[in-house]
């Protein structure tokens, strides 16, 4: 069977599982699904870079997982299982470390923005009408409003032109081609099902070859440039919004019980964006929570075990540990090493 990069990145992903997940938990994190139990996964198991990469359909990823199976390289029982011959068809370095690990979409944000402004530029440069090569109204707006403070256009269109040449300079030109074929000015881009029936790939490897093409540019470019200021703004904070407040309030003094009645949220919830902070914040008052012994306990279980399953970390552990506290501290064990 063909290697190709969707099949290779799916394959990573699995066998960074450890075995220990079904494949409902991999389809939640490709969709990137902000639930408690995909955030987790995708932060214990190194699957942040993925997280929400790979919007495929059902019906898509349980072909992928066929395909898998069929040549041998997995096994779908309870739980999704790589072969020996599965892990011979993958060495590192992995693939999926190249598609970010940006779980608010920092990149590709930035190209939606980026992509609409070159065209908008253009094309009013050249008097032409056109239709938007982005309809995400948001991004639009945003266009919009940088138009109206860009007074020396042609002279801005220079600058961005130079810094993609350089940028591109550093690229392969498979990944220079993915880019500029992209890019709209006068005449639309290329879209992707055309880039694919043109360069012979299929249309998910070259959407994932795109997106790591996009993000080496992104390497490359200069950190004070028009290109990387246009990106300035965008939120790229991994929590969600309701834990982002829960964390804002227990910064400002307030205790746990006091923010889930302030907020009427349950004590499931209330855990749920505890994980999160310890998941996410730089500095999380851990010892709230647990003692530091009963964190080492877990720390050393779940390395000697070399697992993230909470039910086999706690049926090991010789103090009375409670799951929220072990997710707490595996939570934390991630983010120390």
């Amino acid at each position: 069977m063909e290697q190709t990069v969707l099949r290779q990145v799916v394959m990573e992903a699995i066998i960074r599982l450890r075995n220990e997940r079904t494949d409902r938990s991999l389809f939640h994190v490709f969709q990137g699904k902000r639930s408690a139990t995909s955030l987790q996964d995708a932060h214990f198991y190194g699957l942040e870079s993925v997280f929400g990469m790979l919007p495929l359909k059902k019906e898509r990823f349980e072909q992928v997982l066929r395909e898998l199976e069929q040549a041998g390289w997995i096994r779908q029982e309870q739980l999704l299982i790589v072969t020996e011959s599965g892990k011979r068809q993958v060495s590192n370095p992995f693939l999926l470390d190249e598609l970010g690990g940006e779980l608010r979409g920092y990149p590709i944000l930035l190209w939606k923005r980026v992509s609409l402004l070159i065209q908008t530029i253009i094309c009013l440069e050249q008097q032409t009408f056109f239709v938007p090569v982005q309809q995400d109204s948001g991004v639009k707006e945003w266009v919009r409003k940088q138009v109206k403070q860009l007074p020396k256009r042609a002279i801005w269109m220079r600058g961005i032109h130079q810094e993609l040449e350089v940028a591109f300079s550093q690229l392969t030109e498979r990944e220079a081609t993915l880019i500029s074929y992209r890019l709209s000015g006068q005449k639309t881009g290329l879209s992707f099902p055309q880039l694919s029936e043109r360069l012979g790939t299929d249309l998910l490897s070259l959407q994932l070859e795109f997106v790591m093409a996009w993000r080496k540019c992104l390497r490359v470019l200069p950190e004070s440039g028009l290109i990387l200021s246009l990106g300035a703004d965008i939120d790229q904070s991994r929590m969600t919004q309701s834990a982002k407040k829960t964390w804002e309030m227990l910064k400002q003094g307030y205790t746990v019980q006091e923010i889930a009645e302030r907020r009427r949220l349950k004590k499931s919830t209330m855990e749920d964006h505890l994980v999160e902070m310890a998941m996410y914040a730089p500095i999380f008052p851990i010892d709230q929570f647990l003692s530091v012994e009963a964190y080492e306990e877990v720390v050393i279980v779940s390395d000697r075990l070399e697992t993230f399953s909470l039910k086999r970390i706690k049926q090991e552990l010789t103090q009375e540990i409670d799951y929220f506290q072990i997710r707490v501290a595996l939570a934390r064990k991630v983010v120390n090493r």
